[in-house]
């Protein structure tokens, strides 16, 4: 009977754990299983939407933006400070005032969102610590 009890809390324990990764990741597509053309094609379809772009700009766009999956295809590629202050040199000549405007907000929300997440990941981590060390003083 004990044995029953033990194997059905941890049935219900896993469980509960596996529903909490699949939120995590609910609506969102596995960047890393995707290959540089996908995730270029995506990010122009994304850039297309949010910016409104033309034909014109999205043939523009869909070069810039395929050199740079390549370079990030390299596993040895770290992005300088060079390197994305260049990208974005370059998306600002291919894009309008309105557009440039639009993606410097669409960038500084991105931003913000990554600063929180990193934050709430600090969080976790420092809980984690905390429960660990309380473990050990027991």
């Amino acid at each position: 009977m004990k044995r029953f009890i033990v194997v059905a809390l941890l049935a219900i324990g896993m469980s509960a754990f596996a529903q909490v990764e699949n939120k995590r990741n609910e609506g969102k597509e596995p960047t890393e299983k995707m290959s540089p053309s996908e995730r270029a094609e995506k990010a122009l379809k994304r850039m297309t939407k949010q910016l409104k772009l033309t034909e014109a700009q999205q043939k523009q766009m869909k070069v810039l933006i395929a050199e740079q999956e390549a370079k990030k295809a390299d596993p040895n590629f770290k992005p300088s400070k060079q390197d994305r202050q260049a990208m974005k040199e370059k998306i600002s000549k291919i894009l309008t005032s309105e557009q440039n405007a639009a993606w410097d907000k669409i960038q500084e929300e991105r931003k913000e969102k990554m600063k929180e997440k990193m934050e709430e990941k600090k969080q976790e981590r420092k809980k984690k610590k905390e429960g660990k060390v309380e473990k050990t003083e027991d």
